[in-house]
């Protein structure tokens, strides 16, 4: 885990820390609540909702704290957090996406955006941020939002590759040599 002493609270464009899990402590600012249009695991439409952390040196990073229905924005709220509280959170580091030409300008007046850009956000509410968002993995964190985090269970089996490789080669090479031998008799013959 990635210690706070370490974050890279300062821009740039290297993406190293990218994924890795982090635990920042700070208080939330609830007046600059977003709405990140997003569609669930399951297809459903729904909002990511961000907040910035400003952690305990005054330094500010944007939470994903987790998902909710499209229909559920008008109740939802924040009662849950209190910004007098220092929360602890654990999760995984994204970093700030890149404006491409298809995806929408965000709509400020519903606070409903299209992109993580911490360039953006970061114009729109007058503050400096890191350019990692934080992506909260911890399920129960929140009761009231869903949060998405499905860490991959790929094998990582270096040896049945090779083994299978090495097969597949001897396979081709005994073809080759059988279609080889078969054009030298027909020439025989």
């Amino acid at each position: 885990m990635l210690q706070l002493e370490k974050f890279p609270f300062e821009g740039g464009i290297d993406k190293e820390f990218e994924f890795m899990q982090v635990e920042l402590k700070g208080f939330f600012i609830k007046e600059k609540l977003m709405y990140f249009f997003k569609s669930n695991l399951n297809g459903m439409s729904g909002f990511e909702i961000v907040l910035p952390l400003k952690t305990e040196d005054a330094k500010y990073v944007y939470v994903i704290l987790g998902w909710i229905p499209y229909d559920f924005k008008e109740k939802f709220n924040l009662d849950f957090i209190d910004t007098n509280k220092e929360f602890i959170v654990n999760g995984a580091l994204i970093y700030s996406k890149e404006r491409k030409p298809l995806i929408p300008d965000n709509e400020y007046s519903a606070s409903i955006w299209y992109l993580l850009n911490t360039d953006e956000m970061d114009n729109f509410h007058k503050i400096e941020s890191s350019s990692y968002i934080l992506k909260i993995t911890d399920q129960n964190k929140f009761e009231n939002l869903l949060i998405e985090f499905e860490p991959s269970n790929i094998r990582n089996n270096h040896l049945q590759y090779a083994v299978t490789w090495f097969l597949l080669s001897i396979v081709i090479l005994i073809m080759y040599i059988y279609y080889i031998r078969q054009g030298n008799t027909e020439n025989e013959v």
